[in-house]
């Protein structure tokens, strides 16, 4: 059966036991820094692919076909017996919609049990949900922080123009290849070492990262020995958690003695401690931006413990845009972006999650949820630890709704200016109310070219407020299919759809509505995918013989294209802004001549507006 967490250990209380576990000791050498560390880029840096690039599991569990467990409950599960074992970061099958996790299903005589219904598409990462094939991950005239370094690398992007810690990083998974190596379907670049090194690298330790070990007991035992043998403190990276594959307890556990595995955070709660040989050894999660809290809150820590100099960012006391919620018992670390909005100082939450490295790239602090509060509320003051100098707190422009690619060539734009872009992804009604509300500067919506579209998700929500709207580009959209789209036969076919509220629904619903045709007949209707990419691959893969995307996406994927209509992308801005001079540098680059030529010279599928 797999090992489940029983009993995660509070942080504090980690942190103690690891303190106690290991003093200080005498630890000094001299190392030169990483030469791409606070270097600034001299270019903009786009993604070499989509990742992920397929649909995978987010965590380790079982695959299964949503519908068949519809009812499921503690007090009446199911036997599933049509379904997949599958481990966090696998392919999603094609025949199935859904991951159940481990923790909701038991196994009885080899047939799991659910006792909890799933959703379609529930623990399910799709295809380009982190980011999409060049898309920009950092802009021109950016400091390189060691955090950029793992999204870098996992982005495909490999060239960029003391006391002391020696600290092996010993990197485990058969899924993983090198820098430098385009992966395949199902694997993964290995960044975490990477990452690791540039941080910890900052605070004085010296790194050596080891070759990549397959998942193999007897191989990871041969690689942690000689780590330890060679060091102060070893890291495994990967394994720690409670999948197939998951090695790094069993093996430190017979060398040594375990500490404690779990702790009480998000992300980064699989962490493992162990001492080998009066050594530390930690296992540390796979998730990129997991390993980023474990390695900021538990390494860091006990490097300072010994010693070395911590990587303690400004802290700056702000209000919340948006209420945050969280779980009783976790110290959750939330990425987030901080921008002075008429006086007022915001932060504004990225998306949560282990695996969204680009939530940290595009932040410029996080904040701390302590473990006996259930969330933040709206308004409340609350501190973020500063990534950046405070002084870019004031050049720092907030644009809260739908990130379209055009958004990442205006960012672009405005660097030359001085001024930095945060794009904070939120629907379109999210962004209308964030205008509302006065926490952002802009706001970015993605509305379906019809008076109708515009009253209904904007002007209801601000009746009487002076907005300026500045269109920035146009996207053409229309149904996606495997083969010719005949309308007589729409109700046969199997449909991926998009979000409601979406232009791309919007568009669908006006154009069954002209065919005479009920959505509640249509198969599918209401399998809801985030992302352009996921509708395309759902049909080149069979999952779906229909969707509603961009016509360069149809291209892309080979497919037939049916023409719905056009998305606007623009920017609203309340009028009392625009005197502000971050904002009138904002407005200028998006009209400028400049701007239309990078986007139209850029093929990002949109057209200048």
């Amino acid at each position: 059966m797999p090992r489940r967490y029983l009993n995660l250990t509070p942080l504090p209380d980690a942190l103690a036991a690891m303190r106690r576990a290991f003093p200080p000791g005498d630890h000094a050498e001299t190392v030169p820094l990483r030469l791409a560390v606070g270097r600034v880029t001299a270019e903009p840096l786009y993604a070499g692919y989509s990742v992920p690039e397929v649909d995978i599991a987010k965590f380790d569990g079982y695959a299964v076909k949503s519908r068949d467990t519809l009812g499921a409950q503690d007090q009446r599960p199911l036997p599933i017996t049509d379904c997949a074992r599958i481990n966090t970061g696998e392919l999603l099958p094609p025949s199935f919609d859904a991951v159940v996790m481990v923790e909701d299903t038991w196994d009885d005589d080899g047939i799991p049990w659910v006792r909890k219904s799933a959703a379609a598409w529930q623990n399910v990462r799709h295809a380009g949900e982190d980011i999409r094939a060049g898309e920009l991950v950092l802009p021109k005239g950016h400091p390189i922080r060691p955090f950029d370094l793992g999204a870098l690398a996992t982005y495909g992007i490999t060239r960029l123009a003391v006391r002391s810690v020696r600290v092996g990083i010993v990197p485990t998974g058969s899924d993983l290849v090198p820098l430098g190596v385009a992966p395949d379907p199902g694997q993964t670049i290995e960044t975490n070492t990477l990452m690791a090194e540039a941080y910890l690298t900052r605070m004085g330790a010296t790194c050596r990262r080891y070759g990549i070990v397959p998942d193999d007991p007897d191989l990871i035992r041969e690689a942690v020995q000689e780590a330890v043998a060679e060091n102060d403190l070893v890291i495994l990276s990967a394994g720690s958690s409670t999948g197939t594959r998951d090695f790094s307890r069993d093996v430190v556990g017979a060398l040594g003695e375990i500490i404690f595995h779990g702790i009480a955070v998000r992300p980064g709660k699989p962490v493992l401690l162990a001492s080998v040989d009066g050594k530390p050894v930690l296992g540390m999660p796979g998730y990129p931006v997991a390993a980023q809290t474990v390695l900021r809150e538990v390494v860091g820590d006990l490097l300072a413990w010994w010693g070395l100099s911590p990587l303690r960012g400004e802290e700056l006391e702000v209000r919340l845009s948006r209420r945050l919620a969280s779980d009783l018992g976790f110290d959750e670390f939330v990425p987030v972006s901080v921008g002075r909005v008429l006086g007022t100082c915001f932060a504004t939450p990225h998306p949560r999650g282990g695996g969204i490295q680009m939530a940290v790239v595009r932040a410029n602090g996080y904040i701390h949820i302590p473990a006996e509060r259930e969330g933040i509320e709206a308004g409340e003051e609350v501190r973020v630890r500063l990534t950046v100098p405070p002084a870019e707190i004031a050049r720092t422009l907030i644009c809260v709704g739908k990130r379209d690619p055009a958004l990442s060539e205006l960012r672009n734009c405005l660097s030359d200016t001085g001024y930095m872009l945060h794009c904070c992804n939120a629907s379109t009604v999210g962004a209308v109310l964030a205008v509302r509300a006065k926490t952002c500067h802009v706001a970015s919506v993605c509305i379906p070219e019809t008076e109708a579209a515009w009253n209904d998700l904007v002007l209801r929500y601000l009746p009487e407020v002076d907005l300026l709207r500045v269109q920035v580009a146009r996207t053409e959209l229309g149904i996606v299919s495997a083969g010719d789209l005949d309308p007589d036969s729409v109700a046969t076919l199997r449909f991926i759809n998009r979000p409601k509220g979406s232009a791309a629904r919007v568009f669908l619903d006006a154009w069954l509505d002209r065919q005479g045709i009920d959505p509640d007949g249509i198969t599918g209707y209401g399998h809801e995918v985030r992302t352009p990419g996921a509708v395309a691959a759902a049909v080149s893969n069979g999952f779906a013989d229909a969707g509603v995307c961009p016509a360069r996406t149809a291209r892309e994927a080979g497919l037939r294209f049916t023409p719905l209509g056009y998305e606007s992308c623009e920017l609203l801005i309340r009028e009392e802004l625009a005197a502000d001079e971050g904002v009138a540098t904002l407005i200028r680059t998006a009209r400028s001549p400049e701007f239309r030529a990078l986007l139209s010279s850029a093929g990002k599928g949109r057209n200048p507006a």
